[in-house]
């Protein structure tokens, strides 16, 4: 279960920490805004936001975040039934009775990121399916506005996939490790799957592990995923959305 985390540091050195290159890596979970069995972007709403600030060629957490948006988690509680995890919503609320969660508005969490931005070296936001996370502050933003913006501060955005796509994707190992554990997409030519979780279990070669579906939990294993591309010293695609 997610802890408590305002204020804390995982682990860091804290020399030098301004001169060193930051990102952003940032998960969402979300409910939708009507009802469907698919993921259709503008269709989803923010109600766990998580994030940490790494240096990802040393592998560094610098600082992390982990909170619930009152104005959907609370406000659109029918909407929240709809959340693709709501199985996990008794744990949330268990948390906040206990400490374990922290609830903070939507854009004091969204100026909080872009104060951070704009006072360390943060050069780019990360997260994993970038896409499905941007469309979702976005769309969220919108809901409680009524005007479409970008949320977040005026920085590249990585997509932790793209780079394990160029890393791994051709690696005999990592074939060989999705072939033998039934990880392979459902495509005519089936592929190796790139699901963090899947990139997760290689990484630490933990066929067991299971995502948390939580915010900061899952973005500390897309951590890892980004220290691990850059770890392998080679080209990668990264660039989803120019700055």
């Amino acid at each position: 279960m997610i802890k408590k985390v305002e204020g804390k540091q995982r682990k860091t050195r804290k020399d030098n920490n301004m001169e060193k290159k930051q990102i952003i890596v940032l998960d969402t979970e979300t409910c939708n805004i009507r009802k469907t069995d698919e993921v259709v972007p503008g269709n989803n709403l923010t109600y766990n936001i998580g994030w940490e600030a790494v240096v990802p060629t040393t592998g560094e957490v610098l600082e992390e975040r982990s909170y619930l948006v009152p104005e959907i988690f609370m406000g659109e509680w029918q909407k929240m039934q709809s959340a693709y995890y709501a199985d996990k919503i008794p744990q949330y609320w268990a948390g906040l009775a206990t400490g374990e969660y922290i609830m903070k508005p939507f854009f004091e969490i969204m100026v909080e990121i872009i104060k951070y931005c704009k006072t360390h070296n943060v050069v780019a936001i990360c997260a994993h399916n970038a896409r499905f996370d941007i469309d979702a502050l976005n769309t969220t933003a919108e809901y409680l506005t009524g005007y479409r913006s970008r949320v977040l501060p005026d920085l590249e955005v990585w997509d932790s996939m793209k780079m394990a796509r160029s890393i791994f994707n051709n690696r005999p190992s990592y074939k060989n490790f999705c072939a033998e554990n039934g990880f392979m997409t459902k495509h005519k030519t089936p592929r190796c799957q790139l699901t963090a979780e899947v990139l997760y279990r290689f990484i630490t070669q933990d066929v067991e592990f299971n995502e948390e579906h939580t915010a900061l939990e899952d973005v500390k294993i897309e951590s890892e995923i980004v220290f691990a591309c850059y770890r392998a010293h080679k080209k990668m695609d990264k660039v989803l959305f120019p700055a």
